[in-house]
């Protein structure tokens, strides 16, 4: 009996390139993957670092600017006459920026911010007594956020540029594009008022803007009490130095905890 070999044929030329197409694919399609995870991996992680950093420092800033007007020897003493909330001189007041140095109006904004506090956890400070560790702020340096250390006791101590500034963030790290102070929702009353008197000539007798100080200012002399809330609102922009296409913003509102009474 004979046997007949059945002759095995091989794969084609074609075939052959087609399943290396379809394997190339395969294996790409599975990098492609991989490298998609990763990268987004590496961005999640970019981010949930800039996200640290700007919340670290927006504690740090809402927590000092909190304490704007504390005053350790009040009680006994007149609240108009606190050394660390005076009008012109001490109270919490937002400063355009370092190069103009202008102080806005009680509602406005800017990106410098300047206050002071009674610092008796300072070694050596004397609490009542107005001293250059009691001046504080926070401004915006190119990209760079800084507070100010301590400050000079001359009169221009709301001023942007009194004093030691140190930094807060690192350029090398962080950089800041954007910080704004904004005291719009900031508010003072005039506890004078009703006074059955037309006092800021507009021909009706108390209306609202006669109860609003920052509306109707009293006048020198009046014996008038006021007394302002101030509430500032801030807003942060950054993005990491490494890679600028990393980006954030934060908002956050924080109230002064002590309020200025005023007797004009």
């Amino acid at each position: 009996m004979t046997m007949r070999l059945k002759n095995q044929a091989g794969l084609t030329f074609v075939e052959v390139l087609v399943g290396l197409a379809v394997g190339v694919i395969v294996i790409g399609g599975g990098l492609s993957i991989y490298a998609s995870s990763v990268r987004s991996g590496s961005e999640t992680l970019l981010a949930s670092k800039l996200n640290q950093e700007m919340g670290a420092l927006m504690l740090v800033m809402t927590n000092d600017i909190r304490r704007a007007g504390y005053w350790a020897t009040a009680i006994g003493n007149r609240a108009d006459q606190n050394p660390f909330s005076l009008p012109g001189s001490t109270a919490l007041v937002v400063v355009d920026d370092m190069v103009a140095n202008a102080i806005q109006p009680p509602t406005g904004q800017g990106s410098c911010i300047t206050y002071a506090y009674d610092a008796t956890y300072i070694p050596g400070s004397t609490g009542g007594v107005l001293e250059s560790t009691d001046l504080f702020g926070f401004r915006l340096n190119g990209t760079t956020v800084q507070m100010r250390q301590s400050g000079t006791v001359d009169g221009t101590e709301n001023s942007c540029t009194n004093g030691e500034w140190e930094d807060v963030t690192d350029p090398n790290v962080i950089e800041i594009t954007q910080l704004t102070f904004d005291l719009s929702n900031s508010q003072c009353l005039n506890s004078s008022e009703p006074n059955e008197e037309d006092d800021n000539g507009d021909g009706s007798i108390d209306d609202p803007a006669e109860q609003n100080c920052y509306l109707t200012i009293p006048p020198a002399g009046s014996n008038e009490v006021t007394m302002e809330t101030r509430e500032v609102r801030i807003t942060l922009t950054g993005r990491l130095a490494a890679d600028n296409e990393v980006q954030a913003s934060a908002t956050h509102s924080v109230r002064a905890r002590n309020n200025v009474l005023r007797t004009w």
